[in-house]
């Protein structure tokens, strides 16, 4: 791009409609509700040696039992090599045993122990408390819808993230710029 094409781009965008409004922003608004809870949240259950995210983890297996790695990656959210490294921390804290799987004896199943399951029943009452404080003025109906939308948003993420996405060319570097690391990396 010339300098005169990058100062004509430049004076469409600053003449362009500014309709983006962060507060209205849906990311933001979500982003900024999540952070807000997950502070609160990890701040109360910092007593009990337990962080947001394994939080999630013991929350999962309280509710539906034994699960396989990858399976509760997928229903916490939280990314395999992020939970292979917590679940190692949980084991030291005896708060989950690793089994190997009767079905498939190379996977492994994970289940709470009696001090996990403990941990878990002793910290539900603190995430329910806040799901009641984010939910206050609204109705059993707009809660539902709210929570409906937040999943239709979210598998409608997961669905872009694996279409490839446009995105704009990198600029080409100069010649002589190029020229110039050949000799030097060929020294």
């Amino acid at each position: 791009m010339t300098p005169i094409e990058g100062a004509n781009r430049r004076s469409q965008i600053r003449e362009m409609p500014r309709k983006l409004i962060l507060q209205d922003f849906l990311p933001y608004l979500l982003n900024r509700a999540g952070l807000r809870v997950g502070l609160m949240f990890s701040r109360d259950i910092e007593p009990f040696d337990v962080s947001l995210p394994m939080w999630r983890v013991l929350v999962e297996l309280w509710r539906n039992g034994e699960h396989r790695l990858g399976e509760l990656s997928e229903r916490t959210s939280i990314d395999m090599s992020t939970l292979s490294r917590l679940v190692v921390a949980m084991q030291r804290k005896e708060l989950i045993v690793r089994r190997r799987s009767g079905l498939d004896g190379r996977a492994l199943s994970l289940t709470l122990t009696p001090r996990g399951l403990t941990l878990a029943e002793k910290i539900a009452p603190y995430a329910m408390r806040y799901e009641m404080v984010a939910m206050k003025g609204m109705s059993t109906r707009e809660v539902a819808t709210l929570k409906d939308l937040l999943k239709r948003a979210y598998t409608n993420l997961e669905e872009a993230e694996k279409k490839p996405a446009k995105r704009p060319a990198a600029k080409a570097r100069p010649a002589r710029k190029r020229a110039k690391r050949r000799v030097k990396s060929s020294a």
